[in-house]
């Protein structure tokens, strides 16, 4: 078995959050029709050498899963404003949520289960902080990104921990428009979810912007595929 089934196991047979919050979480594995992979949003963006790996929020919840059989809704506007981002940053992608296999992107989330309540219920810190370091470290370890970007207040927390950037700004608002360098290499950028509660927080052409300077940094990078 190789190291990224290895990963794909491990996501399936976790059930640490399930057991510490019982009723608020379920597990994907749970469902034959759950895909082989790390992360559901991977099946649009999830390529193995990536230039770049952006951490989000979750997946949604377990009616959304359901009822798309493990993969993301058509139209779906956080994918859709995503790909209008990832395009400022000079990445050009397919629509989604097909899979695109040339951009140089690997999307994940700061969670992997899903919620078992509304698609809006919280997320516990303590969910991301056992599901980054089970699942998202060991994924940075076998990808080796060059660029990492926390999406919103869960996504950054998940990369702070996973990068050990515990000199930089734990508040998301604090946090975006900034780079950093992780003890490894790793330039790390910050910026606001992309669906539309993060447009409350930080209006569009700032996120532009934002995701402009993310490609200023893809520019100078020497990557083979």
């Amino acid at each position: 078995m190789g190291e990224y089934e290895a990963l794909v196991r491990a996501r399936k047979a976790c059930r640490v959050c399930v057991e510490r919050s019982p009723g608020r979480l379920r597990n994907c594995g749970e469902w034959d029709f759950d895909p082989a992979v790390v992360s559901h949003w991977e099946q649009w963006l999830g390529h193995r050498r990536p230039k770049l790996l952006a951490v989000g929020q979750d997946f949604g919840n377990v009616d959304y899963f359901v009822r798309h059989q493990g993969r993301d809704e058509a139209h779906n506007k956080t994918n859709d404003n995503l790909r209008q981002l990832l395009a400022a940053a000079g990445i050009a992608t397919t629509d989604p949520p097909g899979k695109d296999p040339d951009a140089p992107v690997f999307m994940t989330n700061s969670i992997l289960c899903v919620k078992a309540g509304r698609m809006s219920a919280p997320i516990l810190g303590s969910w991301v902080s056992a599901c980054t370091e089970r699942h998202l470290a060991p994924l940075l370890r076998l990808l080796r990104p060059p660029i990492v970007v926390g999406m919103g207040r869960h996504g950054w927390q998940a990369v702070r921990q996973a990068l050990a950037l515990n000199e930089t700004p734990a508040r998301i608002m604090q946090a975006v428009g900034s780079t950093w360098l992780a003890a490894d290499g790793t330039r790390v950028f910050a910026v606001c979810h992309p669906g539309p509660l993060g447009l409350t927080n930080r209006r569009w052409p700032e996120q532009l912007a934002d995701w402009q300077r993310i490609g200023a940094a893809l520019a100078t990078l020497e990557w083979a595929a």
